[in-house]
């Protein structure tokens, strides 16, 4: 009898670096991308449609089933007592951090909430009072209200692999209370300061990452430890030097956190970093410190080759991506995507190791027809045992 395999075994099959019955698929979206692939689908139109502060959408189940996804997420909530402060006088709305964004409309009719205040931009690091801020409440009431309830319906009701997404980022928040410009700065010349900036913000991050995993660890398949980009398209962003003294220690201290954290409560999970552009000077530390699946996986900048990164890092690590969304998935033509997407499979697949999707989120730039072209080629190309020619979809 032939085995059917559900997505979330087929998905843990992956991260487990072996073979299911298919390469599995997952991918990320943003509104307006959204819109014009349900009409593409055929699917109903729906109105008031949800989407974070970065216009990210998570695919309902009519979308995953028509697309064959194996993969969606879960996150918290916002504390039930949380009122958002006036805005200033320009508009500029503050959220949780203090920082404010205002909607600023992209010339293809996308949008974007820009970071327009950071609260500490115009201030010394010897004027800025660590102790007096007001920093979120990561135990605030209600994060965490129905959370279970929803992993169960999606991991058992709908069979899917579930990612947990719990607390975020932590350079990016940086970034945001001073002002990317200064941050960058800081990290150079007031390396004692930003390190113990980072070290604040990771007791917050550390402490909704348990109350997430503790609430649905064991419905996940993947843990993403937050995003934290590292790398620029032709090198990382950070020297090895401010890398070693200021990034990697508060980073590191949460990786653990959330692996003991999952070692109590989920040690099936594994954990995902999210970081874009050039990381490979980073990936052996890492990897030493617990992560074990790297998503975007951003293959045409520089020393992040595919073949290579599967050759050197593919027995400690598994991919998430890979499909490229710079140049192809948005400008180039169906049987062009087919074969990039028949390319990511031949070379991070084999052997498993592989969740297919995007090297970022699909904007709106994506043309609909190229969505679906990379998902029906995993179906058709990523059946295994892989084979080396290209298979006619039809």
């Amino acid at each position: 009898m032939i085995k059917r395999w559900t997505s979330r075994e087929r998905v843990e099959a992956a991260l487990n670096h072996r073979e299911s019955d298919r390469v599995p698929i997952d991918f990320c979206i943003t509104l307006n991308a959204y819109i014009r692939l349900r009409e593409y689908l055929g699917l109903p139109a729906e109105s008031n449609v949800q989407h974070d502060r970065f216009f990210e959408v998570r695919p309902p189940l009519d979308m995953i089933e028509r697309l064959g996804l194996d993969m969606t997420f879960v996150r918290l909530r916002k504390p039930a007592n949380w009122k958002s402060p006036p805005p200033l006088a320009d508009g500029t709305q503050l959220d949780e951090w203090g920082v404010g964004r205002k909607l600023v409309d992209l010339p293809d009719g996308a949008h974007l909430f820009e970071v327009t205040y950071s609260p500490w931009k115009n201030l010394e690091p010897a004027d800025i009072d660590l102790d007096a801020f007001a920093w979120p409440d990561p135990h605030a009431p209600g994060i965490a209200n129905g959370l279970e309830q929803e992993a169960r319906q999606l991991a058992e009701g709908a069979g899917l692999a579930l990612m947990g997404r719990f607390g975020g980022p932590m350079l990016e928040i940086g970034g945001y209370l001073r002002g990317f410009e200064q941050w960058l700065m800081d990290l150079v010349l007031h390396p004692d300061f930003s390190r113990e900036v980072l070290e604040r913000i990771a007791d917050i991050q550390i402490a909704l990452d348990e109350q997430g995993i503790k609430a649905v660890g064991p419905y996940l398949s993947i843990f993403k430890a937050s995003g934290e980009d590292l790398g620029m398209q032709d090198r990382p962003l950070f020297s090895m030097k401010v890398w070693k003294q200021v990034l990697f220690p508060p980073l590191e201290r949460r990786w653990r956190a959330a692996r003991a954290a999952l070692d109590r409560y989920a040690p099936h999970v594994k954990v995902m970093l999210h970081s874009d552009g050039a990381i490979r000077p980073f990936l052996p530390d890492i990897i030493a410190c617990g992560i074990e699946v790297i998503d975007p996986v951003q293959g045409v900048c520089a020393g992040m080759e595919l073949d290579g990164l599967k050759r050197d890092f593919g027995g400690q690590l598994s991919f998430h991506g890979g499909v490229d969304t710079q140049f192809v998935l948005p400008h180039k033509s169906v049987p062009e995507v087919i074969a990039e997407t028949s390319r990511v499979i031949q070379a991070l697949g084999r052997g498993g190791g592989l969740v297919l999707g995007p090297s970022h989120f699909l904007q709106s730039d994506v043309p609909p027809e190229n969505i679906l072209a990379m998902c029906q080629t995993a179906h058709k190309q990523g059946v295994y045992p892989l084979r080396e020619r290209l298979v006619p979809l039809a």
